[in-house]
């Protein structure tokens, strides 16, 4: 190779150097393969992650050399599955596995995104609902001088109605603040 330093190997062949020689290629008849953290940067990953979905049976490599973990273009695409599940569908691992295992799921695909999609209608509500509530204490309560204490619509929120009622009630019925007996 032109431009590398060259060595003398045991045999008298002359060899890459050193560093070039310590990584590990893929097997003859494996040109395609990726080593993990060639794979990890082209999709934006840690190495680390791609190791984690091996764990929990996403992903396996094409291949082992010297330990070390090569994918292929199957293997790639399967990863970038689960990124596209993760990033667009907020799916958990576990409904991206059922979804990669195909027939052999316990729940079909459709059944698990029509789930995910109920999963974000309620999340989406309660996002509506926390902005609803904080443009209302920003556009009544703008400066330092009036939080939101003492707000009706505030403290309707920190109360449950549920409390709200039991003590308009208990109060209607002639209860005391007074606890002592005999009141």
């Amino acid at each position: 190779m032109q431009g590398l330093p060259q060595r003398q190997g045991r045999s008298g062949d002359v060899m890459e150097s050193a560093r070039e020689n310590d990584v590990p290629r893929p097997a003859e008849g494996e040109p395609d393969l990726l080593p993990i953290d060639e794979v990890a940067r082209s999709l934006g990953l840690r190495a680390s992650a791609i190791r984690y979905y091996e764990e929990r049976g996403l992903v396996q490599p094409a291949s082992r050399q010297a330990g070390r973990r090569w994918y292929g273009p199957d293997e790639i695409r399967r990863l970038a599955i689960i990124l596209y599940w993760q990033r667009y569908g907020l799916m958990s691992l576990e409904e991206i596995s059922d979804i990669l295992a195909g027939p052999t799921a316990t729940r079909g695909w459709a059944h698990i995104v029509q789930g995910r999609i109920e999963a974000l209608r309620v999340q989406a509500e309660r996002m509506d609902a926390a902005r609803d509530h904080l443009e209302h204490v920003l556009s009544h309560h703008r400066d330092d001088a009036s939080p939101p204490d003492g707000c009706h619509h505030y403290e309707e929120a920190l109360v449950p109605a549920a409390i709200r009622l039991s003590s308009r009630g208990s109060q209607s019925a002639g209860v005391s603040g007074d606890r002592s007996p005999g009141n």
